[in-house]
């Protein structure tokens, strides 16, 4: 295993003192403060701001609550409030000049300027410089000034002091800081002639200040010297002679390789509260952006979490794993923990050269993974780094820092699609496949495979893979195949991904064009209820006349003829399925699925649902150009047309702009892996199709019923409101404003198709009260009616295998 040799340490004194400060680092657990802190203060500022009088009641109730002191003791209290707040200011810039650190005292100065000012301008903000008339009792009472003791200012300043000097005191002292903070908010509420909200906004907001100067300029690195862990395995009965750090790969500790006066080897593993907060913070980022990667609760403290990796090494060891022995747990300092394993004399799997790789090795591998399987421990971890081969050629498994004990099923398939891809990048993935077969058994690799995806590996094993293009591509083909998979469902693990955040900025920019639109609910409504709904029939019978063109075109698009029935009853349920995914994603995937059931080989379903999109795609362009053509310039009245020699320099703008993007690789490569193959395929369909007069008439006809459909209900629904727009105009509108929304990842461009249209039919001179409630009607007959129906036959296909 790898080291690094300094010089040697010597046994240390027993009275060394761990917590000297060696320098200054920049720390995660000022990274966690500030987010935990400043997220308080935002939070609170806002309800301060925009729930105020909400807020009223509980603030009367929390002051009444400290209204029981009378007069005399309360102007007692008023003191000894001054007393303590004088001494408090004075007594945080006494404790660097004791320290003798004049690098403190900058700390000090920087954080009360700017939590001072912060405040300030945050009261300032919220308005409540005059007393409000709860604040106005309060203040009554006695005769009580607080004027210029514990305001919003002096208690953020307090807060921040009491943070940045926490790292250079005892816990006493730091003890003694958060009854202090404690004792002046509760005097503050007591004596109270402002709002409680703004001492608790003011105490996390100082309290955030004091964690961003520490996050900024460094705070004292505390992790245990060499000497202080040297002291503690003395303690533990293993005295060193010498101690070395380790540049193993271990999450969440530092690595050091002890060598004992009898020359046994140990490998002591130190995790520190720096350490802790680096834990929490990725555990934190693991909820945000995964689901379902059995990640459980961070333990409550850094003991917990220690005795929990113990736990795990000796029952693992227990069972008959090959792991190292554990033998010793122990405190570094005060705020460390330890714990000390037998060293393997070996080396790391990804360290050993090509030809020692044997399959024998690879079968061992697997057989320890088979006996963590066996007994429901998740290792979690299993990348090449944590297997290490002793001499006698043997694997041993180490770090169970993120292991599980009696886990649920997906979690041991996690293991193995890990361990798959690790020791495919070490020997590749034939040799790789073949001995997970032989060693842990088809159907435990048959149920990796929903796992093997980048989101379900360790974030080393996913870097290894970035720099191997296409390896885990090739390693899902190999296991589907070798386990007779022929469609691979890959579970989702992403809870947030490039998609849903440009689902949500889609969103809120639709929700932003569209309130302008409905700004005038009142006349809106008016149209509504004075709509001629006779014309509603028909734009319900020119929605469904869609399906049957939907129908009539997924005919067209295979070479085998389709039972008419379940083949209509398919696109009524893809209304369905499409409003559960963007991009009609969800009526794709019902469609390919259908093709399947109905005994149309794979490899023709997928081209065909392509073939059809890009049929619809075509007619869809040749339509709007025929409408547009057909309207004129009255389709967009209010909208001049740019002059020809703006529009040249825009085409040679974009042109620049696709070659820059063509010339960067990894757009070349995601063109090449997912558009040209589908293009490819539907080619390939196109040429079937073309050899069939029939099922060409059948696609493009389809394709064709399916667009009038939509224009034809479209115009429908203007003339339920009064609309006088021709249907030329209202099917220019709606094909240009369809095709801009289709780039909106949203299901059914739900909101951008709205925004879209509605400004269409003002631009071409159609009163906004009109356009509104028509475009709405025209959504309820042909995207939100359909649901129910949809989903009756969704379930229904389902019921009868269909689906």
């Amino acid at each position: 295993m790898r080291t690094v040799a300094p010089d040697p340490t010597p046994v240390p004194d027993p009275q060394f003192e761990p917590d000297v400060i060696v320098g200054y680092v920049r720390s995660p657990s000022d990274v966690l403060r500030l987010m935990v802190y400043g997220t308080l203060a935002v939070a609170l500022l806002g309800i301060t701001r925009w729930a105020h009088d909400a807020l009223l009641g509980f603030e009367s109730d929390v002051l009444d609550l400290f209204g029981f002191v009378g007069p005399d003791a309360e102007r007692a209290l008023a003191g000894i409030t001054r007393a303590l707040a004088v001494i408090a200011g004075f007594g945080v810039f006494v404790v660097p000049l004791v320290l003798r650190r004049l690098r403190l005292l900058g700390y000090l100065v920087i954080a009360n300027v700017v939590s001072s000012l912060l405040v300030t301008a945050a009261v300032s903000w919220l308005d409540l410089a005059d007393p409000t008339p709860v604040a106005n009792q309060v203040a009554a009472r006695a005769g009580v000034d607080l004027e210029g003791v514990l305001t919003p200012s002096t208690l953020a300043t307090v807060a921040a002091s009491f943070v940045i000097l926490a790292p250079f005191l005892s816990h006493r002292w730091r003890r003694a800081g958060a009854v202090t903070i404690v004792v002046f908010a509760l005097l503050r509420l007591v004596l109270s002639a402002q709002l409680p909200a703004e001492v608790f906004f003011a105490l996390a907001l100082g309290a955030a200040v004091g964690a961003a100067v520490l996050l900024a300029f460094g705070r004292p690195d505390q992790h245990p010297t060499m000497a202080a862990i040297a002291a503690s395995l003395s303690v533990s009965g293993f005295a060193p002679k010498r101690l070395d750090p380790s540049d193993d790969d271990s999450h969440g500790s530092r690595v050091y390789r002890a060598t004992l006066t009898d020359d046994a080897q140990l490998v002591a593993k130190v995790r520190s509260p720096a350490e802790r907060s680096a834990d929490l913070l990725y555990r934190v980022y693991r909820y945000l952006r995964f689901k379902n990667v059995g990640d459980e609760r961070p333990f409550s403290s850094l003991r917990r979490s220690v005795e929990h990796e113990a736990l795990v090494a000796l029952q693992a060891r227990d069972v008959g794993v090959r792991t190292p022995r554990l033998r010793a747990i122990a405190e570094v300092g005060t705020d460390s923990m330890l714990l000390a394993y037998d060293d393997v004399d070996g080396t790391p799997l990804d360290d050993l050269p090509d030809g020692d790789v044997d399959d024998r090795l690879l079968c061992s591998i697997w057989a320890q993974a088979a006996i963590l399987r066996r007994h429901r421990i998740a290792h979690r971890d299993l990348h090449h780094a944590n297997v290490v081969v002793d001499a006698h050629h043997d694997p041993w498994l180490i770090d169970f820092a993120f292991a599980e004990v009696a886990v649920a099923d997906s979690q041991l398939d996690s293991d193995v699609a890990e361990l798959l891809a690790a020791l495919a990048l070490v020997v590749g993935v034939t040799r790789a496949v073949d001995t997970a077969m032989d060693g842990i058994g088809a159907d435990a690799v048959r149920a990796a495979l929903p796992r093997l995806q980048p989101n379900a590996l360790s974030g080393s094993t996913r870097a290894a893979l970035r720099r191997r293009h296409g390896l885990l591509k090739e390693l899902q083909k190999a296991v589907a195949e070798r386990c007779h998979v022929s469609e691979p469902e890959f579970v989702p693990l992403a809870r947030i991904d490039r998609k849903t955040v440009v689902t949500a900025v889609m969103l809120v920019l639709v929700t932003y064009f569209l309130l302008p639109q409905v700004a005038d609910l009142p006349a809106i409504l008016d149209q509504v209820r004075d709509a001629n709904w006779v014309w509603f029939v028909p734009v319900v019978a020119a929605s469904m006349l869609t399906y049957v063109g939907a129908t009539t075109a997924i005919e067209g698009s295979v070479p085998e003829f389709l039972r008419v029935i379940p083949t209509f009853l398919a696109q009524v349920a893809a209304s369905f399925a499409g409003t559960l995914a963007p991009a009609s994603v969800g009526g794709l995937a019902l469609n390919v699925r259908y093709l399947q059931k109905s005994g149309i080989d794979p490899a023709v379903a997928v081209p065909a649902v392509g073939l059809n999109a890009v049929a619809g795609f075509a007619v869809h362009i040749l339509m709007l150009v025929g409408f547009l053509v057909w309207a004129g310039r009255s389709a967009f009245g209010s909208i001049k047309l740019p002059d020809p020699q703006v529009l040249v320099y825009g085409v040679a703008v974009v042109g620049v702009l696709a070659v820059v993007t063509f010339a960067i690789p990894w757009v070349r490569r995601t063109l090449a892996e997912r558009l040209v193959p589908v293009l490819r395929r539907s080619a390939s369909g196109l040429g079937v199709v073309l050899r069939q007069p029939l099922k060409l008439a059948l696609l493009l006809g389809g394709s064709f019923i399916v667009t009038s459909g939509y224009v034809t209900a479209m115009y429908f629904s203007t003339r339920a409101f009064g609309g006088d727009l021709t249907f030329a105009q209202v099917g220019a509108v709606y094909l240009v404003g369809s095709a801009v929304a289709s780039a909106a990842p949203t299901p059914g461009g739900l909101g951008a198709l709205e925004a879209a249209v509605i400004a269409g039919l003002v631009a071409a001179g159609m009163p906004n009260s009109v356009a509104v409630p028509a475009v709405f009607l025209f959504r309820l007959a042909t995207f939100w009616f359909p649901i129910l129906p949809g989903w009756g036959s969704f379930t229904y296909m389902q019921r009868e295998d269909y689906l």
